[in-house]
């Protein structure tokens, strides 16, 4: 028994010995040895994001339209950030020494401890040669971003552009963005931000005192992985868009076509333009400054935001809404003489056959029957009051979608104008203002505004025979298995019957065979149209023009407004025609000469 005692104390001593060794050793390192807290300093745990390729967007055709570019960025840790020498840096960065400064100081005001962009848009071997002259410095890193690329230059109004975030961005994302983020300023670019730009992941990396990593921590156990932002596919045809913008050149004005079918913009001209490729890479800065001192602003969205007098296109909306209400019927018959009689001939009119019914009113875009037909409108015995009168009126052409936006699928579109009741009352006084005074609404030269956009929407409606379905870049977004979803959008009825619509089109066909549109005929292809000549203060007439293709199953819809080119059917109506041809040909070929007169025409 004392034998066992013995074996026990002595592997009891044993054991007590080995974890009185290691007491011993761990006292040393954790106590006396300053080698582990060296090791400690030696390395951080540093938080990296992952920002992932931005979404790409096709064409109506399933082409690539706008892609990434891969290009890095240069990001500086206040706190931690040393530069031995920066001769090198200022070079490649083409910065002053002053600039480079103050993106320092704007870096250190944002976090002095977080990361933030001072350089986008360095290549490949821009970023190596730094990283090789910067071994030596400490609180600089670089990563891979992105910059857009474009297959076709065209269409910079309705892609808009992608920039670093601003200061305002900043505050309002609520943590969502922070200094060198790029987010969409303009078109669709903005306005399907969030689905394009897809989810940010994120590194946690062993960094050196000079900023270099050295590895991934607990073997990337917390790495979260970026997801790309989702593909899209708008209903542009960028052929089409490219085509347009070249009979657009040398003027002012817009072209906008659409799938009447599917309220889809097959084209959105604004002129002048610019290469959306611009506003991308290093020159971006120096390039939208200089675009935004243009006189002749090509950063403005004329499609969107330019509002004109429609003029005689605006004779088709004031004549179906007269056809829905039976103040006329498709017999009524007018008189013209040179002018409108009923108010010492005012509006003014050229001479043509008379008296003429809607037919033959529209076909010579007589402005004595469609006054004759506003007056008779506002001050008919069925309604109480011309007040009643003009709201039914008023109704009518805001269900046409005039005098507010459509609800496009970009930013900054403008609501037109539309005048009320009470602002004539303001204007004249309560029960001081009749049909008369307000004449000029019946020919669209009054207080009436519309945009481009618009005025195709009005040609939309006519061709679906008083529907239309609201107009809209997006056709569709890829989905999981490589699948396109498309996107489903409102149908808004006019609330008039389709009879009345039949006759308004059968004249339209007749203004482009024999009427004021002769210069849009296409041959082998039935055009309905209507021109406009818009009187401008400040200088010639615009010429106008909206009609659809073919007239009795219209797969274009289009609007014209070529600024300060005089009469519609010289100017618009052949430049409409071309777009069309080219859409549903493919080619040009009976417009020829008014293909080559357009392209080399300048206002």
């Amino acid at each position: 028994m004392d034998q066992l005692k013995v074996r026990g104390g002595i592997i009891i001593l044993f054991f007590a010995l080995v974890f009185l060794s290691f007491g011993a050793r761990l006292f040393s390192i954790q106590v006396l040895s300053t080698e582990y807290a060296r090791r400690a300093d030696k390395y951080v745990i540093k938080t990296k994001s992952i920002v992932p390729p931005r979404g790409n967007i096709y064409n109506r055709y399933g082409e690539i339209y706008v892609s990434n570019q891969p290009m890095f960025k240069m990001m500086v840790t206040p706190r931690n950030l040393y530069i031995p020498d920066t001769t090198l840096l200022l070079k490649y960065l083409e910065m002053s020494k002053e600039d480079l400064d103050r993106a320092i100081a704007k870096a250190a005001k944002y976090s002095s401890y977080k990361e933030s962009v001072i350089a986008q848009h360095l290549d490949l071997e821009t970023c190596g040669i730094l990283q090789e002259a910067l071994w030596d410095a400490r609180g600089i890193s670089f990563s891979v971003s992105n910059k857009r690329h474009y297959e076709y230059p065209v269409g910079a109004n309705i892609l808009g552009y992608i920039s670093e975030v601003d200061s305002s961005d900043i505050k309002s994302s609520r943590g969502k963005y922070r200094i060198g983020d790029l987010v969409g300023k303009t078109g669709i670019e903005h306005s399907h931000d969030t689905t394009l730009r897809g989810v940010q992941g994120q590194r946690k990396i062993l960094v050196d005192v000079h900023n270099r990593e050295v590895g991934s921590y607990a073997k990337q156990r917390y790495d979260t992985a970026a997801v790309k932002g989702q593909d899209m596919m708008l209903g542009i045809d960028t052929e089409l868009q490219a085509f347009g913008e070249a009979l657009m050149q040398g003027k002012r004005g817009s072209i906008v076509a659409i799938e009447p079918s599917t309220g889809e913009i097959l084209a959105f001209v604004s002129a002048p333009t610019y290469d959306p490729s611009s506003l991308t890479g290093s020159e971006q800065h120096t390039n939208w400054r200089r675009l935004q001192r243009d006189s002749l602003k090509p950063l403005f969205n004329r499609p969107l935001m330019a509002a004109y007098p429609p003029g005689s296109i605006y004779k088709l909306a004031n004549a179906l809404a007269a056809l829905n209400e039976g103040i006329i019927t498709e017999n009524t018959y007018y008189s013209c003489g040179g002018g409108f009689s009923r108010n010492k001939g005012k509006p003014g009119c050229r001479f043509h056959v008379t008296p003429l019914a809607l037919d033959n009113a529209i076909k010579h875009s007589c402005n004595s029957y469609f006054a004759a037909t506003y007056m008779d409108f506002l001050h008919h015995h069925q309604y109480d009051s011309i007040y009643e009168a003009f709201d039914v009126w008023r109704g009518y052409m805001d269900r046409m979608g005039l005098g507010r936006e459509l609800g496009v699928d970009i930013p900054y579109e403008k609501p037109g104008k539309l005048p009320s009741g009470k602002m004539y009352d303001r204007w004249y006084g309560h029960n001081r203002w009749i049909a008369t005074t307000i004449i000029s609404n019946s020919i669209g030269q009054g207080e009436i505004l519309m945009t481009p956009l618009q005025m195709a929407n009005l040609a939309t409606l006519i061709a679906n025979r008083g529907t239309y379905v609201k107009p809209h870049f997006l056709k569709a977004v890829r989905g999981d298995e490589n699948y396109w979803n498309r996107v489903s959008y409102d149908t808004i009825d006019t609330e008039i019957s389709p009879y009345h619509f039949r006759t308004v089109i059968d004249a339209m066909v007749q203004v482009v065979a024999s009427g004021t549109a002769r210069r849009a005929i296409i041959e082998g292809v039935d055009v309905a149209g209507k021109t406009g000549t818009v009187e401008n203060p400040h200088g010639e007439d615009h010429s106008v023009f909206l009609g659809f293709a073919p007239a009795e199953r219209p797969r274009i819809a289009i609007a014209a407004i070529i600024e300060n080119a005089g009469g519609g059917g010289r100017w618009a109506a052949p430049l409409s025609a071309c777009v069309i041809e080219k859409y549903l040909q493919g080619e040009i070929v009976s417009k020829q000469f008014e293909y080559n007169r357009l392209l080399n025409a300048r206002f």
